[in-house]
């Protein structure tokens, strides 16, 4: 299935205003300009080093309204959906953030999403921008679309998709971007008062509510309201706007071309693909490593140049985790038995084993 986000199948204006959901929810304006809705997008999604804020934009007025935007190493989503059904996805409890007023300012959706797959790879080390089909089959609550059609594969390839990034374990950080097509299929091929569309819908929100519940993800939703009354225009400046240079590692290989770059690492040695960057005001293409699953259903992750060896960094912690407070109860129990000595044990931990006899 081509790229959800990759290209974006909605017309460049927007009618309305664009509301965006933020979790965890900063303090912040209720509308902001374009720039200032860039900035405040970036460093949610912890790719705040790519934008720049002049003194007459600044949006927080004291350190402290920026404590709960991009804490700590998170994974970050970003979802699209359309307004014609958010009010039945998105949870009661996320209320929105700020809205851009702008139209003329925010002129392409795919722009956007874009430009932040292309930043991604600076920061998270899987990005996500395609969904597919489950290969482990279909939950049992969505067991109404076991026969899928047109208007249901969509949904599926995506709900799938979202499970997968929302209940997996991160060890090295991830990023997804996804524009939700699949529930407005089935809006217009079922009607919203049909069984398909509400299961779709309450699988979907349970989604959605389940990432907000995850203090590890970082979450951006944007409810647009396309206007298929206008016709494609010529783009304009993008939200947010390339910045001419992208933090890379000094000792990275950044390659001319996606086909040398391609050759080069043997398409990443299979585990992801080449991502565009700027480098020094050049462009380049460097590995975006993803995640696969190994014969038993298990994840791996890869890091490298390549994508060439596995990542164990996280695995490693929790054993060295796991051993150190093991050894810390061993530690602690030696010394208390030589705390104890010979003191007689209470009764409640000699009581399973009574009658013994004493001589």
């Amino acid at each position: 299935m081509k790229g959800l986000l990759v290209c974006l199948l909605l017309p460049v204006g927007l009618a309305q205003a664009v509301r965006v959901y933020l979790s965890p929810s900063p303090s912040l304006p209720s509308r902001l300009s374009a720039k200032q809705a860039s900035f405040a997008l970036s460093r949610h999604l912890d790719l705040e080093s790519f934008e720049t804020l002049d003194e007459n934009s600044v949006i927080w007025d004291t350190p402290t309204h920026q404590e709960f935007i991009g804490q700590g190493p998170k994974d970050g989503l970003l979802l699209t959906i359309d307004e014609s059904y958010s009010h039945d996805v998105i949870p009661k409890k996320l209320k929105p953030t700020f809205e851009i007023p702008s139209p003329s300012s925010v002129t392409s959706l795919y722009s956007l999403v874009s430009t932040f797959l292309r930043r991604a790879p600076s920061t998270y080390s899987q990005i996500l921008s395609e969904a597919s089909y489950p290969a482990h089959g279909v939950p049992r609550l969505l067991d109404i679309f076991s026969v899928p059609s047109t208007a249901t594969g969509t949904f599926m390839s995506e709900i799938s998709t979202l499970l997968d990034f929302v209940e997996s374990d991160s060890t090295s950080g991830k990023f997804g971007a996804f524009e939700l097509r699949g529930l407005t299929e089935i809006q217009r091929a079922y009607g919203s008062g049909s069984e398909q569309y509400r299961v779709a819908a309450d699988s979907l929100r349970a989604v959605i509510q389940s990432a907000t519940a995850k203090g590890s993800i970082n979450l951006a939703v944007l409810v647009h309201t396309p206007n298929s009354r206008e016709k494609r225009e010529p783009q304009q400046t993008p939200l947010p706007s390339p910045l001419p240079n992208q933090p890379i590692s000094s000792t990275s290989t950044c390659y001319d071309s996606q086909e040398t770059c391609q050759d080069e690492t043997s398409s990443c040695s299979g585990h992801g693909g080449c991502a565009e960057v700027s480098k020094a005001g050049k462009t380049c293409f460097v590995c975006a490593c993803s995640a696969t699953k190994d014969s038993k259903g298990r994840t791996e992750n890869w890091a490298g140049e390549a994508c060439e060896r596995m990542d164990v960094s996280g695995p490693f912690v929790l054993l060295a985790g796991t051993t150190i407070g093991l050894l810390i109860i061993i530690v602690g129990s030696i010394g208390l038995l030589y705390k104890v000595g010979d003191a007689a044990l209470p009764s409640t931990l000699t009581g399973g084993v009574g009658g013994l006899k004493r001589d």
